[in-house]
């Protein structure tokens, strides 16, 4: 009898990515709180994750809040580790991860958007942590 470990999608599994992903649609309206992120997780690990508005306001896309909250320790404002997204407009981004965040660059007003990604079968809890990450978080 074989003791070989199971074999199964991980993060540098090739074929993961290959493959058509598994659609996921959100989206939300931003407060005009600068300072405040909200938070999408996902299930899985993303292969894309497209964010788009058809608002004529700017958004703030990052991988870690823009100020130290949801148990992160450091903050995408730090370094200006985000990038903004000029309204109406769509940004898709290839990226492994496990959530992101959305951000208003300014206040006053609602800024509306959606998200679209593609998921993986890879589980989310595979995916290491982005906070202190140089670029991200640092």
């Amino acid at each position: 009898m074989s003791t070989a470990d199971f074999y199964s999608s991980g993060l540098g599994n090739v074929g993961s990515y290959l493959v058509s992903g598994r659609p996921w649609i959100s989206g939300s309206v931003l407060s005009s709180d600068p300072n405040h992120s909200i938070r999408f997780t996902f299930g899985n690990v993303t292969k894309s994750i497209t964010v788009r508005t058809n608002e004529a306001v700017d958004l703030r896309v990052h991988f870690a809040p823009f100020t130290s909250s949801y148990g992160y320790t450091y903050a995408a404002s730090t370094d200006d580790n985000y990038v903004t997204l000029a309204g109406p407009g769509e940004l898709k981004l290839d990226f492994k991860c496990k959530e992101i965040f959305i951000s208003a660059p300014s206040a006053g007003g609602t800024e509306s958007f959606e998200i679209y990604a593609e998921l993986t079968h890879i589980p989310a809890n595979r995916m290491y942590s982005l906070d202190g990450v140089d670029g991200v978080s640092s």
